[in-house]
């Protein structure tokens, strides 16, 4: 009676090896097996000029890949990491941004902290050892900028199931990279001669002349204002030695014209957003007696450089 029991003991041993079935070739997983690949891994617009009139966007590609031995269903969706929703650079308010699945024109922005799943939204589908790239674009709001620099924000794209499950993910850095910029304009009282702007300074006499003018300044923070006279500070009778002296005076700071001069420009105004600044210009007008009759004139060139 002993030998038999022994016999199924040994027989019942050896049933769950005899289950495991042929080895699987080169170590391949019975399962979906996802490998998310951003390229690049940080998706920045570069080089942005705020007043250039363009649009920041940028397209920007990612390739899923099933390493896998099973097939694999999944959606891929953005989460913020963290929130709140923006591309930011530590200070001033965020830049908002879109993004949009260019496969299907499809908007998958995180505005709520994660991309919002349509019901009708079909499922990507990755048979083992297949792989799949999708392009998407990104989009951020030019009237956001608030100044140049490199906003950002850390999201993490992943694949999910229709349980919400990650199936695998990678970590991104979206971004908006805007240059340092500066515009320049007149308003008041002048008129457009050959590109140039003239600016009449009506009947010579000493002190400020009565005149109105502006000189408009758009930047993206701080700005220096170079200013430069071909005469040097003389208004000249033509190409005669007859000449009368002057000075200017920019946003209430006086710049002597003898030699090329910058003024330290800082905004009037911090409201958030790109700097618009309305600076007066003053010209005034040195000793004019015994001087020759006649139009004297003088060329200005006004520069901007934001810092």
């Amino acid at each position: 009676m002993l030998r038999p029991f022994l016999t199924f003991l040994a027989a019942s041993v050896a049933a769950p090896v005899m289950a495991q079935g042929p080895a699987i070739p080169n170590g391949q997983s019975t399962d979906c097996l996802l490998r998310v690949n951003p390229t690049p891994s940080s998706w920045i617009i570069k080089g942005h000029d705020p007043f250039s009139g363009t649009i920041p966007e940028g397209t920007f590609g990612v390739t899923f890949i099933n390493e896998g031995g099973a097939e694999c269903r999944f959606t891929p969706r953005f989460e913020l990491n963290p929130p709140p929703f923006g591309l930011s650079k530590g200070t001033g308010r965020p830049v908002a941004y879109s993004l949009v699945n260019l496969t299907d024109t499809r908007d998958v922005t995180p505005r709520a902290g994660r991309s919002v799943a349509f019901a009708s939204q079909s499922e990507m589908e990755l048979k083992p050892r297949e792989s799949r790239s999708i392009l998407y674009k990104l989009v951020a709001d030019p009237a956001h900028i608030s100044g140049s620099g490199t906003f950002t924000q850390d999201v993490t794209l992943e694949a999910q199931d229709k349980q919400f499950r990650s199936l695998g993910g990678a970590p991104l850095v979206l971004g908006l990279n805007v240059l340092p910029s500066a515009r320049i304009g007149l308003s008041g009282t002048y008129t457009m001669n050959d590109g140039q702007a003239f600016v009449n300074l009506g009947e010579l006499k000493e002190g400020v002349a009565p005149l109105l003018l502006n000189l408009l300044v758009s930047s993206t923070g701080d700005y220096d204002i170079l200013v430069s006279s071909a005469n040097s500070g003389q208004l000249r009778l033509g190409s005669s030695q007859w000449s009368v002296p002057y000075s200017i005076a920019i946003g209430g700071t006086g710049v002597n014209l003898a030699g090329p001069r910058t003024v330290s420009g800082t905004s009037k105004s911090r409201r958030p957003g790109l700097i618009r600044d309305a600076l007066p210009i003053d010209f005034i007008i040195g000793d004019v007696s015994k001087k020759r009759a006649g139009v004297y004139s003088d060329v200005i060139s006004v520069t901007v450089t934001a810092r």
